[in-house]
Parts: structure tokens; sequence; C-alpha cells
């Protein structure tokens, strides 16, 4: 009998992260990297997504690993012909796609009373709507090729709990529905043996969570998490990994948080 892969590892396999430029999505696809995987970064900015490609294949070469195929995409996920082009390209490019990962979004809010209606619309757009084209596009190319892949969505602890103290109501509906979404995914094309999870993240220390006003609400969330600290990006690899992987080969319609223990109070 030939050789078993180890069960971690994403060898051979495609994955492609959106919104993977930096933050999250860039250590989700580096840990895919490292996985063996080659992949695709998508995100709204050519540049951005250009020099992302470069550090993630230098993070491999400097773990003495081989070098990965790895591509860049650029794309406004809540248009509707944008992700069909784009995915169409990707799918040219590779051939085929086993692992998607539907990270890019918005955060932010405002008291409920004040929220402008355009900005909470376009919150919805990205997060729910471009969640939606993407999964929709890897289910069909999914199905029609017969692979049983893993579709992994980014919600949030948000969608389960209500922060405080900030109030951004239009970024807690989306995550709500981003998790819904994705067990609804995970009943329809079960029977193909595509397995649909979130992985729901808490607080995360980023570019976005920096600066005097981050850092006093940090000073408050801390205060919430059993592990009395905020997340490192890093710290999701492992389980990002899992999730793709055969380690993971029964578990679908699973919204996995990793929050430091917030939400268990």
């Amino acid at each position: 009998m030939p050789p078993t892969l180890p069960i971690f590892s994403l060898e051979g396999k495609t994955c492609v992260v959106t919104g993977a430029s930096q933050g999250l999505g860039s250590q989700i696809l580096a840990a895919f990297a490292l996985s063996g995987a080659n992949g695709a970064v998508v995100d709204l900015n050519q540049d951005s997504a250009d020099a992302a490609v470069k550090d993630l294949k230098q993070e491999v070469k400097d773990a003495g690993l081989p070098e990965p195929e790895i591509r860049a995409y650029e794309c406004d996920t809540s248009s509707e012909e944008m992700v069909t082009r784009t995915w169409d390209q990707i799918v040219k490019d590779f051939k085929q796609v086993d692992v998607v990962v539907t990270n890019a979004g918005l955060a932010g809010g405002a008291p409920a009373e004040d929220y402008d209606f355009n900005e909470f619309k376009t919150m919805l757009d990205v997060n729910v709507n471009g969640t939606f084209l993407f999964a929709r596009a890897a289910g069909r190319h999914m199905i029609d090729q017969k692979i049983k892949g893993s579709i992994i969505m980014v919600s949030s602890m948000s969608g389960s709990i209500v922060n405080k103290p900030q109030k951004q109501s239009a970024y807690n509906v989306s995550k709500a529905a981003t998790s819904q979404l994705m067990r609804s995914l995970a009943t329809e094309w079960g029977e193909h043996g595509i397995r649909v999870n979130a992985l729901s993240p808490g607080y995360i220390q980023t570019a976005k969570t920096s600066g005097d006003e981050m850092e006093e609400l940090s000073k408050q969330w801390v205060e919430m998490i059993p592990l009395q600290r905020i997340a490192a990006p890093e710290e999701f690899r492992g389980t990002v990994v899992w999730m793709a992987s055969g380690a993971s080969s029964y578990l679908t319609g699973s919204d996995v948080v990793v929050d430091g223990g917030h939400t268990a109070w």
C-alpha cells in the first residue's frame, strides 16, 4: 500500500481565501500553504493581493518547504459579475478547487438610531451576499466535479451574542446570517460530500483593532474573556487547517467558536 499523508495534510489541494491580503485571511492561507496546499489570494485590491502572495511564498520558503503555487486575484466579492469572472479564472488556473474560505468582510458600527441605511446595506451586501456568492460558486464547482470539498465561512461570535460596549447591529446581524447560511448549505450539499462550516472568532488583534479608541475598548473586552487577552491572528491557523483537512471529515454544519471563552459566560 502507498504511504498515507498525515491526517492534517492539505498536500495537493487548492485553497481559495477571500480577503486574504491581511489579518485573519492571510493567516488562514499561510496555514494552508504550510500544510502543503496551493492557493488563491482574493482581495479587493490587486496590489495588496500581490504583496500577500510574495509574503506567503517567503514564509513557506523560510520554513524550508517547497514553494507553493499561490496566485492573486482582484475581486469585489459583493459583485456577482466579478465573483463569477474571478471564480472562472481561478478554476482555469488551478483546474480544481478543494477548499474555500469566505473571509472578506466589513466591520464597524453605530448606534442603531443613527445608523445610515446605505452603510447598513453595504455591511450586509459584503458580509452576507459576498459570502453567498463565493460559496455558491464553490458549491456548483464541487458538485459538478464531484469534489468532496470543504467550505469555511468566517463568521464571528457576534453572530450568537451581542457585543458590548460597542453598538454594531448591522455587523451582528450579518454574522448571524452568515452562520445560518452555513447551516443551510451544509444540509443542502451534504449529500454531495461537501462540508460547510463556520469559523467564529472572538476579538483579534489586527490593524483594524488598533488605535486609541480600540485600545480603550480592548481593556473592557479583556475583562469579559476568561483567557484575559485578545487573540493573535496566527492562533487560528491550527483550527482552520483542522476544519479544511481530512482531520475533520465528519464535521459539517458546525459553528466553531474560537473566542478565548468569551461566550461561555
